[in-house]
């Protein structure tokens, strides 16, 4: 169903919205482990890896802009 009204698979669909979502909460002064944990990630370097590969920069630098 995701499918056909996002054209996206479902873990796309969901990974887009996680990655939206850490999005908010750092721009709202959320830290990267506080994000990474309200997330559902176990661990912050595993989050840093999929804000990366989805932004194409790491969270510490996104704070910064």
């Amino acid at each position: 169903m995701i499918r056909e009204l996002t054209g996206d698979s479902a873990t796309s669909h969901i990974r887009r919205f996680i990655m939206q979502r850490a999005q908010q909460l750092l721009i709202g002064g959320a830290t990267i482990s506080e994000t990474a944990e309200s997330l559902g990630f176990d661990y912050p370097q595993h989050f840093t890896r999929q804000f990366k590969k989805h932004f194409g920069v790491t969270p510490s630098n996104f704070i910064k802009k």
